[in-house]
């Protein structure tokens, strides 16, 4: 069984990989909806509630902003809905200061998604994965270790790839 909760887990890796390297947010809300929704069932199978409700809510808010910012829609009531479902659903969950690292997570890449900033998305993944990264050593996610450090690398080489070359060609305009 254990086997099977970690390769789980490596798919959710892989689509969380991929989805930094995306140039458009819907591509990217995708791919971390697939990544969620893997997550989602290794920490049910490892009895990791917060882990499961923090990312089926992450799952729902992903389609929800990725529709929204298709439509040209502002996502600033959408963003303060979701912060407060997963501070609510941290608290329900309760199971000590990894709950509110998930929680702190879940509301910074709620901010985060809800842009279409692909730049400010990159940069607060950074963030939201080292409290995940924490959370899922603490739970036994060993794939979901090495997903925040694959997440992180990702986040990094998207940074190098896409937006600093952008950046540098805003600067000569």
């Amino acid at each position: 069984m254990q086997v099977c909760i970690q390769v789980i887990g490596a798919l959710g890796v892989l689509a969380a990989v991929l989805a930094f390297q995306c140039k458009r947010h819907d591509r990217v809300m995708v791919l971390r909806t697939a990544n969620e929704l893997l997550f989602a069932l290794q920490y049910a199978l490892l009895g990791a509630w917060t882990g499961v409700a923090m990312n089926l809510i992450g799952c729902v808010r992903n389609m929800v902003f990725r529709s929204m910012v298709l439509r040209g829609r502002n996502t600033r009531w959408a963003r303060v809905l979701f912060s407060v479902a997963f501070a609510g659903f941290a608290l329900l969950t309760w199971a000590g200061f990894k709950s509110l690292l998930t929680g702190f997570a879940k509301v910074v890449s709620t901010v985060a998604f809800g842009s279409s900033n692909l730049f400010l998305l990159r940069l607060l993944t950074l963030l939201t994965s080292s409290c995940w990264l924490i959370y899922n050593f603490s739970v036994g996610s060993y794939t979901g270790v090495v997903c925040e450090v694959l997440t992180i690398s990702s986040v990094m080489l998207g940074i190098l790839r896409i937006d600093i070359p952008r950046l540098r060609g805003r600067g000569r305009e």
